[in-house]
């Protein structure tokens, strides 16, 4: 019995030393467009990302889908040679509101989009797609889930992944208010159903008076979330961009990314920086000819506590926009995690 026992530690022991010692388990995926480094950016850290979404497909008014650009094609091409994920984006050109409506009352065109989808997959060795449809009038939200129901069979026949992109909400949808804003075109329920799972946009707060998505907004959001999608469909948005404030007039005037934000504020003068325990988000403050500005960012520590969420709450994993305007620090906490 003593050598039984002692076998089957060492064999415990064994494993442990073996097994791959990370604690995050959850499936990061990072979104890309064309910009100055993030093409580099996914070469150097491909062994950080387990899915690449890059938003290059765009259907236009014309009810076509434009093909990709030899830069998108060379993306594929390192995904493939890197064994990274690849699931594109399919957006409406420009988020038009009105161009959503006429895909979702022309069946032909919803048929002929699908069957690009296909095709394109198998042309590029697609792991399936996401709709990042935006901008939907809320009077057209049955049709849009009759839409991604009908592709999501199609995908499943053609065993490809298919998961939507949602602008998310922080209490429930009320057909009779006048209040209606982008997040009101999704029945994240029904969506659910028939997707693999959702990315939620949970970034870009429309309220915020700093920050790109708090910690308190974003737990709002989630707790709302979890009431209408299973945790293991929910991907949690993370922005990897910064906001810029002008402090004269109280306005956020751009969206940098944290090496343009260190940048600046090492030019910069009076300067100070630090991090606000209420929203979770480091800040850099500091005057450049005459105007003083107040930068808000991710920092490692919000970051962490956005992974020990998805974690705690058992979710999917996290769909962060995009590659190229993250921190270097990023892909350490990814290693550690």
């Amino acid at each position: 019995m003593k050598k039984v026992y002692n076998f089957a530690l060492i064999t415990i022991l064994a494993f442990t030393l073996i097994a791959p010692q990370t604690l995050f388990a959850g499936e990061g995926l990072f979104y890309f467009y064309s910009n100055v480094y993030g093409f580099t950016n996914f070469k150097k850290n491909t062994k950080n990302i387990d899915v690449i979404a890059p938003q290059v497909y765009t259907v236009g008014h014309d009810l076509k889908i434009k093909k990709p650009s030899k830069e998108s094609i060379k993306l594929f091409k390192e995904a493939k040679k890197k064994n990274v994920t690849l699931v594109p984006l399919l957006v409406n050109a420009n988020f038009d509101k009105v161009l959503m409506s006429t895909i979702l009352i022309t069946p032909e065109a919803q048929d002929e989009i699908i069957e690009f989808m296909i095709t394109e997959a198998k042309k590029y060795n697609f792991a399936g797609w996401q709709f990042d449809f935006e901008n939907l009038n809320h009077l057209d939200r049955d049709m849009y889930t009759d839409f991604v129901a009908k592709t999501y069979e199609e995908m499943k026949k053609n065993n490809l992944q298919f998961s939507v992109a949602v602008i998310p909400r922080n209490k429930p949808y009320d057909a009779t208010s006048t209040d209606q804003d982008w997040s009101s075109g999704y029945d994240f329920k029904e969506i659910a159903k028939h997707s693999d799972f959702l990315s939620l946009m949970s970034y870009d707060d429309p309220y915020s008076v700093g920050p790109v998505a708090s910690l308190p907004f974003t737990q709002k959001i989630l707790d709302y979330m979890l009431t209408q999608v299973p945790p293991e469909k929910i991907s949690l948005g993370i922005p990897l961009y910064c906001w810029k404030w002008d402090n004269q007039i109280n306005m956020k005037v751009q969206s940098l990314t944290h090496k343009l934000t260190l940048k600046e504020y090492q030019k910069g003068k009076n300067k100070k920086r630090g991090y606000d325990e209420d929203f979770g988000a480091e800040w850099f403050r500091y005057t450049s000819k005459g105007t003083e500005y107040t930068t808000w960012c991710e920092s490692e520590e919000s970051i962490r506590t956005k992974l020990d969420i998805i974690e705690d709450q058992n979710l999917r994993g996290f769909s962060a926009w995009a590659l190229g305007q993250e921190p270097t620090w990023l892909w350490k906490i990814l290693k550690e995690f």
